[in-house]
């Protein structure tokens, strides 16, 4: 990786909003969730942002996710017998 570039990672918890095709970011960490929030899945996201970046400037970015990068949660429920 080029000396000119700073990486970050993030994991967003993402719900679904009442509008169609929106959702809303519930939550943002530095490392993997230990615990999901209900109706949400998490997204593990990593920036390359150049240093120019960290000038005076409005940085901003869109980013598509596709369907087959998203890993759902397993819930798992313990019953005593």
């Amino acid at each position: 990786m080029s000396n000119n570039l700073r990486t970050a990672t993030a994991y967003l918890q993402i719900s679904r909003d009442r509008y169609p095709y929106d959702a809303k970011v519930m939550r943002s960490t530095q490392k993997k969730p230990e615990f999901v929030e209900p109706g949400c899945v998490v997204v593990k996201v990593q920036l390359r942002l150049p240093n120019v970046a960290w000038e005076p400037f409005a940085p901003e970015a869109v980013i598509d996710v596709p369907a087959d990068l998203v890993q759902r949660p397993v819930e798992v429920e313990a019953v005593e017998p």
